[in-house]
């Protein structure tokens, strides 16, 4: 039969389960701005009940565990957004060095080709005069040197974003690393019935850290997570990790491999996706853009030039240096001529001609093979530069608001609400001082059948 002795036993469970429970709601309110914290709840459970005779009597309460409150689908979501938020970030900051060199088509490449038709326009109401033919001169070599800035300033970019390529592969091989021994820890806790929840957010914390870097797929296992790139590159499974390594790719540029397959092109999203796409695609399309305007302008410019005659009545020869290929036509582009007597003017011959300059001059307003004039072809290429731009600028405007919503979607669920904790220590003191003040009575009650058995 139970007696004062069980309900001592009753109140002693009781005292020490609202303990542990006054404890975790403690530790909660300490970590309500420690980032990435999810808050943990007591998980109570009813002792089982004794049976005697007909009579079955409870024992009081058990405290089971500390469970911690997480959603996993919404933290996958999260390390999706994340590693979208950080490409796009990273694809904006690269573009926007790029912007400078093409802000405006009026600069640049588009400012000295006006400047240089402006100096046939010149030229062409004095064809003899020797100052007028210099300053065709000196605009053709400063359109030389913008289209040589113009690709020095996208090679720059592409040698700096191939520089972080390397440095990234570490970053993420340093994080892997880490996961993979907190994958063994969590394993170890949940084997001995223990709640790894202050693990799991640490580990949760490096995988977001992870997702920034590069776009990672998380599935969960019995031995923990196995982590891999979104293309199915392992990068963690259980307590190992595999390392990515960097090195020279067939393009000379520095590649990402993986147990010694190049596989740079699979490498999307966070920070390494971007400087990727950017170092291989766009900035590839933009210098092969200048290259095809270089090339076209100066096969056009050359055969209208050798139509005419120069000073000297001498057929006119080639104005630009002829290009071999379209490729890397840009960078070697130049003047041929540094003499300005043997600017072709003349279409006759005669030092007074200016009928072959008015050629030249329409050749600013000719289209080239590729169907637009000079100017509109660099236009174009600053257009696409905008877009480039505008695309990525949108891109970090829209998964900045979705990661940020998913996070407070997060802090609803996992989150700690100081209200609820501060409503939870009320409950949980309350209950402590009743099942205190049954100790009391129960202490009282033995002390007056042990005083009652006393004889004077």
């Amino acid at each position: 039969m139970p007696g004062l002795s069980t309900s001592l036993n009753i109140a002693v469970q009781a005292l020490n389960a609202e303990q542990g429970a006054l404890d975790v709601t403690s530790n909660n309110i300490a970590n309500v701005n420690t980032p990435g914290y999810s808050r943990e709840v007591a998980v109570f459970q009813e002792s089982p009940t004794v049976q005697e005779g007909n009579v079955a009597y409870g024992t009081g309460v058990t405290l089971l565990q500390f469970q911690s409150v997480r959603d996993q689908m919404l933290q996958l979501r999260i390390y999706e957004e994340t590693a979208q938020q950080s490409n796009a970030e990273a694809q904006f900051n690269s573009l926007s060095q790029i912007q400078t060199a093409f802000a405006d088509p009026s600069q640049g490449v588009g400012g000295a080709l006006t400047a240089f038709f402006n100096g046939l326009s010149q030229l062409s109401t004095n064809p003899t005069d020797s100052n007028a033919r210099q300053q065709v001169l000196i605009a053709a070599n400063n359109l030389a040197t913008a289209f040589h800035q113009s690709v020095s300033a996208l090679d720059q970019e592409q040698a700096e974003l191939d520089q972080t390529v390397p440095k990234t592969v570490n970053q993420i091989n340093q994080l892997t690393s880490q996961i993979a021994q907190l994958n063994s820890q969590v394993a170890q806790l949940t084997g001995l019935g223990k709640d790894p929840g202050t693990v799991q957010d640490q580990r949760d914390q490096l995988v977001q850290q992870l997702s920034e870097l590069v776009n990672v797929s998380v599935t969960q296992t019995d031995q923990g997570i196995t982590v891999t790139t979104g293309n199915g590159i392992p990068l963690v499974v259980a307590a190992q990790s595999f390392a990515l390594q960097s090195g020279t790719s067939s393009g000379g540029l520095q590649g990402v491999f993986a147990q010694g397959q190049d596989v740079t092109s699979q490498i999307q999203g966070g920070t390494l996706g971007a400087a990727i796409q950017v170092r291989d695609t766009v900035i590839p399309n933009l210098l092969s853009q200048l290259d095809t305007l270089a090339s076209q302008f100066t096969s056009s410019f050359n055969a209208t030039h050798q139509a005419g005659f120069d000073l000297n009545g001498n057929a006119g020869g080639n104005f630009f240096t002829p290009l071999t290929s379209v490729s890397g036509a840009a960078s070697k582009f130049s003047v041929a001529i540094s003499d300005p007597n043997l600017i072709a003017a003349s279409s006759d011959g005669s030092a007074g001609s200016n009928g072959n300059v008015a050629q030249m001059l329409a050749v600013q307003n000719q289209p080239l093979p590729e169907g637009v004039t000079p100017i509109q072809a660099y236009a174009n290429l600053v257009l696409i530069v905008g877009n480039y731009g505008s695309s990525a600028q949108a891109n970090v405007a829209a998964s900045t608001a979705s990661l940020q919503q998913l996070n407070d979607q997060r802090g609803a669920v996992s989150g700690v609400s100081l209200d609820e904790e501060s409503t939870n220590m009320i409950k949980y003191q309350r209950a402590y001082e009743a099942a205190a003040r049954v100790v009391t009575t129960v202490d009282s009650m033995m002390q007056i059948l042990l005083g009652m058995g006393v004889t004077k």
